[in-house]
């Protein structure tokens, strides 16, 4: 393989069309993808076929659209998907079912799901005109119920998501370790432990267990995260498995988790570093990171890129046209209510200003990394910045354009201070278009 360039976006959480759009921000976008010669994109929504069932366990709401959408993306230019994330199964394994054939009738080259385990582990490949490119996706944010199964010789398999699990511990000091213990010998909760433990193998005998969580003694408090053995080995044989078939080999996760047990931030959970370092070690030439719907830090490691996460590329939750009858009763909605008074109750506070991820402008602000490579090497960097419309009306809102240089600025400001504990340096540039731009160094 000679000169490839590969583009990547975050999350697309796409319910309209956009191919009738006029405006040259997008335009130029649009233009910047399709002159990639591979372009990924997470689909982060299903596209049932009727009757549309929701599931009962869905990722905070029900995200499904037409099969459209993904003619709007194959018109972008976007030619791998991410199909593995929190919302895979929104409307059942029926629903991802439906999603992967209406992919597949389209010629699209998906990975991270499929009608088994191993088929949702395995890569999928893209014949580029630049060279063969290969692509893994995972999970470690999804429902329990979302995990592919994997066929036995008695059994067969289950349709779902290829996760990515990982180990969480509490480390507590000995006080309050021992008020742990207290509590939990008060309640009579350690002797159902104790039963459980007889029935089942304990996941993690060295810790002790109180509610279904693993407390550790230890100097400092903190929630700490590994990634489990199984699931980081299996994932690293494909890894190797595509680097023998394919010119480039891209990985990408769907992983909303940051420090403390928290989601949707700007850091990292403990187990994601090591992960994207120990698949760049077994073959990956471009790790991408998506989930938290915010942008995270970029570092290139090994001369590889590593992008922990891309945040929002597509945000038109507004606009779905259909939710869950659980929705309505978490939000506490009449019977009459419409989609549209669903879809506020999720963005709006009562006086009609935006809460949550609505009302913060990091959610509305992402990035394009261009990457181009000579052969495996990495030769140049650039970051175009996008903007999601934050400013605009409700209905409005969520489809992505180049920024502006004043809020590329800032994005790209941000982006530098994120990356910089991973030894990153953005400079700004300016690119043919005389827009300001990022260039990563890369030595």
């Amino acid at each position: 393989m000679g000169t490839h360039t590969f583009a990547a976006t975050g999350d697309s959480i796409i319910t309209r069309r956009v191919s009738n759009r006029t405006d040259r921000p997008f335009l130029d976008m649009v233009d910047l993808i399709r002159g990639a010669d591979s372009a990924f994109t997470n689909l982060e929504i299903v596209t049932p076929s009727e009757p549309w069932v929701p599931f009962s366990e869905f990722g905070g709401i029900h995200l499904g659209s037409p099969p459209f959408i993904l003619d709007e993306l194959k018109w972008m230019g976007f030619n791998l998907y991410g199909a593995a994330n929190n919302h895979s199964v929104d409307y059942t394994y029926q629903g991802l079912v439906d999603t992967i054939n209406a992919l597949k009738e389209r010629e699209l080259t998906y990975a991270g799901a499929g009608m088994t385990l191993g088929e949702a582990r395995a890569p999928g490949y893209f014949d580029s005109a630049a060279g063969r490119v290969s692509l893994i996706a995972c999970a470690s944010t999804f429902s329990v119920s979302a995990q592919a199964a994997a066929s036995r010789s008695d059994m067969g398999g289950r349709p779902g998501i290829s996760p990515m699990r990982f180990k969480t511990e509490y480390v507590v000091d000995s006080g309050s370790l021992d008020a742990i213990r207290h509590i939990d010998e008060s309640l009579g909760t350690d002797v159902v432990t104790a039963r459980m433990r007889e029935w089942v193998p304990e996941e993690n005998p060295e810790a002790y267990r109180f509610l279904d969580r693993y407390f550790v003694e230890g100097a400092t408090p903190r929630v700490s995260t590994e990634p489990k053995e199984r699931d980081l080995e299996e994932i690293a044989k494909w890894i190797d498995e595509a680097k023998r078939q394919s010119d480039l080999v891209v990985v990408t996760i769907h992983a909303h988790e940051g420090q403390s047990g928290d989601m949707n931030t700007q850091d990292i959970a403990d187990f994601i570093v090591p992960m994207a370092r120990h698949w760049i070690d077994a073959g990956a030439d471009v790790f991408v990171g998506h989930g938290p719907h915010t942008l995270r830090a970029i570092e290139i490691y090994k001369g590889k890129p590593i992008f922990y996460s891309l945040g929002n590329f597509f945000f038109t939750t507004s606009t779905l046209q259909r939710f869950g009858s659980e929705v309505y009763e978490m939000f506490k909605l009449p019977e009459t209510a419409t989609p549209a008074d669903a879809a506020e109750a999720t963005s709006l506070n009562e006086d009609g200003s935006y809460k949550g991820m609505a009302g913060d402008r990091q959610y509305w602000r992402s990035i394009i990394p261009m990457c181009r490579f000579e052969g495996r090497e990495l030769v140049e960097l650039e970051l175009h910045p996008v903007e999601l419309g934050f400013d605009l009306p409700d209905h409005q809102r969520g489809i992505p354009v180049l920024a502006d240089d004043d809020e590329a600025a800032v994005i790209l400001d941000d982006l530098d201070r994120l990356s910089e504990p991973f030894g990153t340096t953005i400079e700004r540039a300016t690119s043919t278009g005389e827009r300001l731009i990022g260039r990563v160094q890369l030595s």
